[in-house]
């Protein structure tokens, strides 16, 4: 999902796929995280974070009250040359 305003433009990408047991379908899948990704409009700059699904919900509802549109919807997961988080490697 893409959430607009006159500041930033988030992205929401979903990152986890979980494969739950359905009693109606047999087996669902579902998204517990996203990536979000915060572009600043006036600054040209960009931020990267994880969320659960739970944040999700909230956040994303929480804008649209404030007056965020949706302009888009993201299907995949983001592309890993945009982001790679960083690794502890011991």
């Amino acid at each position: 999902m893409q959430l607009t305003n006159s500041a930033v433009i988030v992205d929401y990408f979903p990152e986890a796929f979980i494969a739950e047991a359905c009693p109606i379908k047999g087996m669902k899948v579902v998204v517990k995280r996203f990536t979000k990704r915060v572009h600043f409009r006036a600054l040209g700059k960009g931020s990267y974070s994880v969320i659960s699904a739970t944040d999700f919900k909230y956040e994303v509802a929480s804008r649209i009250a404030k007056g965020a549109e949706v302009t888009g919807f993201n299907t995949e997961k983001l592309p890993r040359e945009e982001y790679m988080p960083m690794a502890c490697v011991g």
